[in-house]
């Protein structure tokens, strides 16, 4: 009788167990589904059709107060947009895909890179009044990359000095007052193309087609 009563007992816990089991299997579906339905689709709040090809770069314009936009595009263009009005209140147009963007933070310079290998420079602050755009000057640094300028981005201590990265994979200091990098870094190995990069404190972090993000020294 005892060994009965033990029998019946697990023969209970193991269908208690199925039962659990089951349990599981039927609410795990749900559980999915719930998690589903709190993902929400998030509208812009206003769009617009900026350039006729790929837009490569977007920064903030006259003193980064929020209002105006600068992009850059693979149309040759680069435009100001004001973006309470979703009017373009700037347009230039060069003859090369613009591939990089970057505005000196404490001044009107906007740099571009190039897939012809090159840095140009484009001073905003002649561009007031009307007529605008036959007074925005440009200046081009002599041409030191091997390949697409893929990224660039200034120094966020010294205002004549940016950095770019490339499809070369190296990174190059640039101090705009002169044509010539101040710097040539092997960032990537050969072969392997920059893709990005960020100035941190006293260092510049990359990153490229080789899948490693790496730091480098600026002191």
């Amino acid at each position: 009788n005892n060994n009965n009563n033990n029998n019946n007992n697990n023969n209970d816990d193991e269908a208690q167990l199925d039962k659990k089991k089951k349990k599981r299997r039927t609410d795990s579906p749900s559980v999915v589904e719930s998690s589903e339905s709190i993902v929400q689709e998030v509208q812009p709040t206003s769009s617009w059709k900026a350039h006729a090809s790929n837009i490569s770069g977007i920064c903030w314009g006259e003193h980064g107060d929020g209002k105006n936009i600068i992009t850059s595009s693979w149309d040759h263009s680069l435009k100001v947009w004001d973006t309470e009005r979703l009017d373009c209140i700037l347009a230039l147009n060069g003859s090369r895909v613009v591939s990089a963007l970057g505005r000196c933070s404490n001044s009107d310079i906007v740099a571009t890179g190039h897939p012809d290998c090159t840095l140009r420079l484009w001073d905003m602050r002649t561009g007031k009044g009307t007529d605008t755009s036959n007074k925005v000057s440009e200046s081009t640094l002599k041409p030191s990359h091997k390949a697409w300028v893929s990224a660039l981005e200034w120094s966020p201590t010294e205002p004549h000095v940016l950095a770019t990265n490339s499809h070369d994979g190296t990174i190059k200091m640039w101090d705009i007052r002169s044509s010539l990098p101040l710097h040539t870094i092997r960032a990537h190995e050969k072969g392997q193309k920059g893709f990005c990069l960020s100035f941190g404190n006293k260092s510049l972090f990359t990153g490229g087609s080789d899948c490693v993000v790496k730091k480098f020294s600026c002191s």
